[in-house]
């Protein structure tokens, strides 16, 4: 009598699948913005995009030479449009901080492109960003050397202090076979013939 309705129920809640039902599934999480949100942040992009002009002009010329950075470099590492890209920014902030807190006008950012100093600043101090990106691998290859010498002679050094107190075994590359007695250091009587010495006097005296 109590399993029929227990069957009944069974069959009238099928199981949740992901991606079907009305809400997530167990384990899964929707999205992080929501398709409202989504669209409430493109139109707010766009309506700032007449306000940004002035700003996105002076950063597509003053960032020229990033862009040409990223454009360049090949490899599986491509790091050089990070050096080039903070020193260029660096020398462009200036004018940009006068952009955004004087003159947020796009007359005023052709302005100062037209008097050419903050491309000039900009442009060398992203100069200097490939000079640090092309002279600190060297730089770091070299300081790498000169500690593993030290290293190296610091081994050796101690090397030479192990032999002068063992002997010259400790430094022999034959493995020790098993069951063999180990070599014994320079001046030091070897077993058998401690054992010899100590047998002697026992055979003298019988």
């Amino acid at each position: 009598m109590g399993k029929a309705p227990a069957k009944a129920a069974a069959k009238a809640a099928p199981p949740a699948k992901g991606g079907k039902g009305k809400g997530p599934a167990v384990g899964e999480r929707g999205p992080l913005i929501s398709p409202a949100n989504r669209l409430l942040l493109m139109l707010t992009l766009l309506a700032l995009v007449p306000f940004s002009l002035p700003t996105l002009l002076l950063l597509f010329v003053g960032m020229l030479p990033t862009l040409a950075a990223v454009f360049i470099e090949r490899g599986s590492s491509r790091q050089a449009w990070v050096s080039v890209g903070g020193f260029n920014f660096a020398g462009l902030s200036n004018w940009l901080l006068s952009l955004w807190f004087a003159h947020q006008t796009f007359g005023y950012a052709i302005s100062e492109l037209r008097s050419i100093t903050p491309l000039v600043v900009a442009y060398a101090a992203a100069a200097m960003g490939w000079g640090l990106h092309l002279a600190m691998p060297p730089l770091v290859n070299a300081v790498t050397t000169v500690t593993s010498q030290r290293r190296v002679l610091a081994l050796t050094e101690q090397q030479r202090k192990l032999v002068e107190q063992w002997g010259d075994g400790v430094i022999s590359r034959e493995p020790v076979k098993t069951g063999e007695a180990p070599a014994a250091a320079p001046g030091a009587p070897a077993p058998g013939a401690a054992a010899a010495a100590s047998s002697a006097p026992a055979r003298g005296r019988a």
